[in-house]
């Protein structure tokens, strides 16, 4: 697996500024915990992967890349506020430390091989050190490639799911007055639905995924009950 190239750091990176952004213009100041959202994460891929020996469960690969994915986001916002908004400085550190070869992984006082961790033993790891307050891209680099993903799906993966996110936004996520569940699946099932089938190289990908994401909302809209949502009123709008 190569490393991130210096056009995919810099995509993946403003288009993270710019949800950051769309969610709370001024994010950087916010200190949100952006780590425990690695941690939190890392648990839900963990479910969809399955780790209960006394239960059986279908494994959804496709979940858990999807989950690998929303770890990369909280991360790269991570990165993005330790260099205090700097783009070209976060692009510069995203590239030095991206090791998609990495062969341990050092936590609470012990060496991990890579090559001996399986990919729940990969998420643990992940959820540690965040937990702890480290933020580890190699470690995110080699769980993707445990997972099948290298930089190139990785970026497509990163744009759709940044398209869901804008569109989760325009749809009252924050108020309250947006539902995840679609018909009888979640929108991160639906995204991977919509993915499947269209051309990440056509020039209107991203118009193409949210056009689509349109569609079947409004579709399954329908069979549902409206959500109220209620928006605070202030003195000053």
């Amino acid at each position: 697996m190569k490393k991130i190239s210096v056009e995919q750091a810099e995509t993946i990176l403003t288009l993270q500024d710019n949800i950051n952004r769309k969610v709370d213009d001024h994010w950087l100041n916010s200190g949100y915990p952006y780590l425990r959202g690695v941690l939190v994460e890392a648990v839900e891929a963990l479910d969809h992967y399955g780790w209960k020996w006394w239960s059986s469960a279908p494994r959804d690969l496709s979940q858990v890349q999807i989950e690998l994915i929303d770890i990369l986001h909280f991360s790269l916002s991570d990165l993005i506020s330790e260099c205090g908004g700097n783009l070209i400085t976060a692009t510069s550190v995203l590239l030095s430390r991206s090791d998609p070869e990495l062969d341990e992984c050092y936590f609470d006082g012990r060496a991990y091989a890579i090559a001996d961790c399986d990919v729940p033993k990969l998420l643990e790891l992940i959820a540690g050190v965040a937990g702890s307050g480290r933020n580890e891209l190699p470690l995110l680099e080699v769980t993707f490639r445990a997972c099948g993903l290298n930089w190139d799906q990785i970026t497509v993966l990163y744009i759709a799911k940044h398209v869901l996110n804008v569109f989760r936004q325009n749809h009252g996520y924050k108020d309250g007055c947006y539902t995840k569940i679609w018909g009888d699946k979640e929108d991160n099932i639906h995204l991977v639905e919509i993915v499947s089938y269209l051309d990440p190289a056509a020039a209107n990908f991203s118009m193409q995924i949210y056009g689509l994401l349109n569609e079947r909302y409004a579709f399954y809209a329908l069979a549902r009950q409206p959500i109220i949502c209620v928006k605070s009123v202030h003195a000053d709008n």
